[in-house]
């Protein structure tokens, strides 16, 4: 080997933080410069941080996939593989959606893979919390993460909206977690006491993620996410337009899931008798909008034009 030379292999990782739709692996550092390989999976929407939030050189080469660039003018700008993006601070964050499965490396300066590491691991362990002390729940917050989502591009929503979308609909019950277990495994009818206390778990997992600067827009989701259309919900008794559109969102996606899977107290349904059931109560407990949005979103991947899992 000639003398400082070095050779990486593929599998050469000095450090490597996984969650379902990213896995972000540390490669290499010389001195204050990292270099980082990240996977995303199609579907997913990011963001570089804007000169007042980050200042750090970046630049990213896109090694496999295809994801979109949203321009200022509310277009897209395609980056495909061989592309590569460069900045040295922004006047504002810029957002991308994952058109297929990427991969992509970034070299920064200063180091960054702790901070990102340090979030994506809060995050899972948040959402592995309430798994374990609600195993009712396993896969939940993964599957309402991807049809939010799709709602949320359906109805319009792009950039900051849409990556708070998908962190509250990811965590929207990281409340439960302080949440007694004898409330929150209770298989019989709950006292008046016993549902007061369960209905606290929205402004619990809200004051949670309002600790964290990146998760305020995703806490408003949380807190609101079991308000009603019609105002008849918990914990502000909100109203109509007056709730979060991501928490209108999270509220159809979160009621559906529920119908749709086996829980120790119910049966599953059916996909129609849930569909059904949504319509039923659009312009009551659920925004229409949200569930039209839903409804065509369903219908496109019966016709196979979307990727949506909705089974």
């Amino acid at each position: 080997m000639p003398k400082g030379l070095t050779i990486g292999r593929s599998d050469d990782v000095r450090e490597r933080i996984e969650k379902r739709t990213t896995i972000l692996e540390l490669l290499d550092t010389n001195g204050s410069v990292e270099i980082t390989r990240q996977r995303i999976v199609a579907g997913r929407h990011f963001n570089l941080y804007a000169d007042d939030e980050w200042s750090g050189f970046e630049f990213l080469y896109l090694v496999s996939g295809t994801m979109m660039l949203e321009d200022d003018e509310g277009g897209e700008i395609p980056i495909n593989p061989g592309d590569f993006i460069r900045h040295n601070g922004l006047s504002e964050k810029v957002y991308f959606r994952v058109e297929t499965d990427v991969e992509m490396l970034m070299v920064c300066t200063p180091p960054s893979f702790h901070l990102i590491r340090e979030d994506m691991q809060e995050m899972i362990a948040m959402a592995q919390a309430v798994e374990e002390k609600d195993p009712t729940t396993d896969g939940h917050c993964s599957r309402l993460g991807r049809l939010a989502i799709l709602i949320g591009e359906r109805l319009g929503l792009t950039g900051e909206e849409l990556i708070s979308l998908s962190y509250g609909a990811f965590l929207h019950d990281v409340g439960k977690v302080r949440v007694p277990d004898v409330v929150l495994n209770k298989t019989t009818k709950l006292t008046d006491r016993e549902r007061e206390e369960m209905q606290k778990h929205p402004d619990y997992g809200a004051d949670m993620l309002s600790e964290r600067d990146y998760l305020g827009g995703a806490a408003d989701i949380v807190r609101a996410h079991h308000e009603r259309w019609d105002g008849k919900g918990y914990p502000r008794g909100l109203r109509g337009t007056d709730i979060p559109i991501g928490a209108r969102v999270v509220a159809v996606v979160d009621t559906y899931d529920a119908i749709v899977s086996a829980r120790p107290y119910k049966k599953a349904l059916a996909k129609d008798e849930a569909l059904r059931e949504l319509e039923r109560n659009a312009g009551t407990q659920f925004d229409p909008g949200v569930v039209r949005a839903f409804l065509e979103v369903v219908r496109n991947s019966e016709d196979g034009k979307a990727g949506a899992d909705v089974s």
